[in-house]
């Protein structure tokens, strides 16, 4: 039987049992001034906290006698190697302005081994409980994967590194690797399904030809930008890309020193809790041209945001899993599956849905591996390494091909969330009083091995600034202003099934753009310095848009 420990109201983590089996000492911010330690007696339930100090104190080690308690803390932009042995002050044991993770015990007691970044890489170091105490090194040039060693005896200890578990004496100079073997079976590969992609329409198009013209465009396909390029668009679609000339058939707009990029997609959106227009008109001049309902039920009509009366993103649906359609009903963009349970019933939904053409959503990767889901949310809970090395059983099961992620990473630590807050398209709407932190620092994400599309609604923030909270977060993680841009283009495209459609600015494709002042592959913060948006071949004036929706407000 398993049973919740936790309150279910904060981001609880790193768990470590005491020795004695009673109680379990953990990381959580419940108090609202970063990330404490915390301890829970099983018996009764009851929690107190151990640390007070300012920044983050996490990943907790007992000692082996269950007297002495490490951990890691950050704060100040340093990370900390503390000791607090029992009955006296904490100490810091090693302080460095490179992360540290890991901590583990020596089973006598007498030192700890912990992961430290060097540079671009991370090492297995040891410190000595001596007075003073001795740090020495114990192996490096590794892809160390983030977990604490396990130790055999006094002289062995287990790590894993390089995709393989490692066995290391402490006086040996090499370590001798373990031989694992595991089925995992490989899942069936995807059928084309019954039913065709769907395929977007444009209605209520402009009459009139447009030229876009702007210093640089992101196509969305390729990176880097394009210079002195016009964007012809007719029909509401895109007819041309091509080096600038004159149109005596068409209107041109000649922006100047501005980035044109694919509008921006969100595969995974809660709507906001206002009136259909001035919500259509939040989420434009956020530069959204696409957003996946996946939020309480509003009762947006979505044929509502195709014209120019009340201009807004196009709008598709998410929808349970477990839902099955009634005859006329539309089909839904996207279908999510809960974190809870791995049943049969939950293999017949996903393949019920696959014959349809129709994305799912696993809320867990555990759960969504082993049924076959197509998305999962949560791009830091993807095993790998600092290196981007995902675990063997997870790249045989997936036959080695790239893992789409929707991201669900922004918090309150997210950096530049405030100045979102601080921008026009912001204001008139209202700050949480509180924005929780779900992690201690942002996970590096394995940008080599999985692809990345933006999903906002996990960080409950506003829409349309949640999308680019998103974006920061991603950019925080260490993907590249490519790799940003097409989480929030072409991967989100491709996750719903609509590549050649949306999230590229190519001729056939839908003409939905959003243009920038600055440039956002250098700054990802310039992506919300948006100025314009075009939507269905229309264009909206981000002032326009604003000045709107003060007025529908």
């Amino acid at each position: 039987e398993t049973s919740r420990l936790g309150t279910g109201r904060h981001y609880d983590q790193h768990p470590n049992w005491h020795p004695d089996g009673q109680r379990i000492v953990f990381s959580s911010d419940r108090r609202d001034s970063g990330f404490d330690l915390w301890e829970l007696d099983l018996a009764t339930g009851l929690t107190w906290r151990l640390t007070h100090e300012e920044g983050d104190e996490t990943e907790p080690a007992w000692s082996p006698d269950g007297r002495d308690l490490a951990w890691i803390s950050r704060r100040n932009g340093q990370w900390r190697l503390v000791l607090r042995r029992r009955g006296e002050p904490a100490t810091d044991l090693v302080v460095t302005d490179e992360p540290m993770a890991a901590p583990a015990w020596r089973p006598d007691g007498t030192l700890l081994t912990y992961l430290r970044r060097d540079g671009g890489e991370y090492r297995l170091d040891m410190v000595i409980l001596s007075d003073p105490p001795v740090i020495r090194p114990l192996a490096a040039q590794q892809d160390f994967f983030l977990s604490p060693a396990s130790w055999l005896d006094r002289q062995r200890l287990y790590y894993t590194a390089d995709g393989v578990i490692r066995l290391r004496s402490i006086n040996a100079w090499q370590s001798e690797e373990i031989p694992f073997r595991a089925d995992a079976g490989m899942l069936a590969p995807r059928s084309p399904g019954e039913e065709p992609p769907r395929q977007l329409t444009v209605t209520d198009a402009p009459g009139h030809r447009l030229v876009i013209r702007a210093a640089r465009l992101f196509d969305g396909m390729r990176p880097g930008y394009r210079n002195d390029v016009d964007i012809l668009i007719e029909g509401g679609r895109i007819a041309a890309v091509e080096p600038r000339r004159e149109w005596p058939d068409a209107r041109v707009l000649d922006l100047g020193d501005v980035s044109v990029l694919p509008g921006f997609i969100d595969v995974y959106s809660a709507l906001p809790a206002s009136s259909q227009a001035a919500a259509g008109l939040q989420l434009l001049s956020f530069g959204i041209t696409t957003v996946v309902d996946a939020g309480p039920e509003r009762g947006y009509d979505a044929a509502a945001w195709e014209g120019e009366q009340m201009p807004g993103p196009r709008l598709l649906r998410a929808a349970p899993a477990s839902l099955r359609p009634e005859d006329g009903d539309v089909r839904p963009s996207l279908v999510t599956l809960p974190a809870e349970g791995a049943g049969g019933g939950d293999r017949q939904q996903v393949q019920y849905w696959r014959d349809r053409g129709v994305p799912v959503l696993s809320e867990s990767w555990s759960t969504g591996f082993h049924i076959g889901a197509d998305l999962f949310l949560g791009a830091d809970t993807l095993p790998a390494s600092p290196q981007g090395v995902q675990y063997q059983d997870v790249r045989v099961a997936l036959g080695a091909g790239p893992v789409t992620m929707v991201s669900g990473l922004a918090d309150g630590g997210t950096p530049g969330l405030s100045a979102l807050f601080g921008t026009r398209q912001a204001e008139g709407l209202r700050q949480p009083p509180d924005i929780p932190r779900r992690r201690a620092s942002m996970p590096q994400l394995a940008s080599e091995t999985s692809t990345v599309a933006v999903g906002s609604k996990p960080n409950g923030l506003p829409a349309g600034l949640a999308t680019h909270a998103e974006l920061r977060a991603l950019a925080a993680a260490g993907l590249s202003g490519d790799q940003v841009l097409w989480a929030a283009g072409r991967n989100a495209a491709r996750a719903l099934g609509l590549e050649n459609q949306i999230g590229r600015v190519a001729p056939g494709a839908l003409a939905d753009l959003v243009l920038i002042a600055g440039e956002p592959r250098a700054r990802i913060a310039d992506a919300a310095n948006v100025i314009a948006v075009v939507r269905n071949g229309r264009f909206y004036s981000v002032g326009r848009l604003l000045d709107r929706r003060a007025t529908v407000e």
